[in-house]
């Protein structure tokens, strides 16, 4: 399998363990160490509910989303433990459109998994709008 960031080929140590099972990263030690997870967490409030928004890079970084496709799990697993009443959205990239989009779609408690958080001015979205 070929890093999906610097295209080389990924090596991995077999032993009698794992020698049956297929590989399930798509980047290679030395990518990862160069562009690691920061991962992070907020609470944004939306019309009629809240967002829980997991994001795993805080900057967008021209690194392929497939490349961290296998990281993914563990928000899948918490999803199924503790919100699985809530609705599950993942993307790449957060931007202001698609926050905007998802506000005004009322659908209330969202869980939300992404790649990038690009969203430029969080005190915009959080004023408070009155429904009268």
């Amino acid at each position: 399998m070929l890093c999906e960031v610097c295209k080389k080929k990924i090596r991995t140590q077999l032993n009698i363990f794992n020698i049956f099972q297929t590989e399930k990263h798509h980047i290679c030690e030395r990518c990862f160490q160069k562009y690691p997870l920061l991962s992070g967490y907020q609470t944004i409030p939306i019309d009629h509910g809240m967002m829980n928004h997991y994001y795993l890079i805080s900057k967008n970084r021209d690194v392929s989303p497939i490349s961290y496709m296998s990281f993914l799990k563990i928000y899948y697993i918490h999803y199924l433990k503790h919100h699985k009443h809530q609705i599950i959205l993942y993307f790449d990239i957060l931007s202001d459109q698609l926050y905007e989009i998802l506000d005004s779609l009322r659908l209330g408690d969202i869980y939300l998994v992404t790649l990038y958080d690009n969203i430029k001015k969080k005190e915009k979205n959080y004023e408070i709008r009155s429904t009268r």
